[in-house]
């Protein structure tokens, strides 16, 4: 059964003193999934570029890039397909359009964030990897609203230890392990886990 048509809205934008959206501007917001698709599947072959062999151990640094450039061009090109569907089916309009929020905006949290993650970046030499993200993940939940320790514990420890694993353990990433009794600790850790 095809699908009613769209108001003719052309009017409205005519009479505010615009001009109505070409074509090609009004389904601009389409291209954006086919450009992600083109550099998902082109960056790779620009990225580590090197005389190095391929580790025999672990996935090796260059897995963790290359896996979220494939999952961005498996999203990208689901996008494109419901795209393509929208424009022929559902009212011929593309899918991106502005989210609808819940709420008034808060600022204050979205600075209190950035600022969270910059401390992050910047404590990671000090504290190392696994310290430092402990304490991020503990914090986040916490200020994000999540005020059970039941809770909190087991998602700091076993994201930590999952975080760990991924980027050390199968990617091989050479991590800050941290300063002093950091560094200790650290190297403590990666044993115990089986990572080192």
């Amino acid at each position: 059964m095809p699908s009613a048509p769209l108001p003719d809205d052309t009017g409205t934008a005519r009479k505010a003193g615009g001009h109505p959206p070409s074509g090609l501007i009004r389904h601009l917001p389409s291209l954006v999934p086919v450009v992600l698709l083109v550099l998902a599947l082109t960056l790779p072959g620009q990225m580590f570029q090197s005389d190095q062999r391929p580790s025999s151990i672990g996935l090796g640094p260059a897995f963790w890039p290359d896996a979220m450039l494939w999952g961005l061009a498996v999203f990208s090109a689901l996008w494109i397909g419901r795209d393509i569907w929208a424009l022929g089916r559902a009212g011929r309009r593309p899918t991106l359009s502005l989210p609808r929020e819940d709420g008034p905006y808060d600022y204050r949290k979205a600075l209190v964030g950035l600022v969270m993650i910059v401390a992050y970046g910047w404590l990671l030499p000090t504290l190392g990897f696994a310290v430092s993200t402990a304490v991020f993940i503990a914090i986040w939940c916490l200020f994000g609203g999540l005020r059970n320790l039941a809770v909190v514990v087991p998602v700091t420890l076993i994201g930590t230890l999952a975080l760990l694993w991924l980027f050390m353990g199968l990617a091989l990433m050479p991590l800050p392990r941290g300063v002093g009794m950091f560094d200790t600790f650290s190297i403590w850790l990666l044993r115990a886990t089986g990572i080192y």
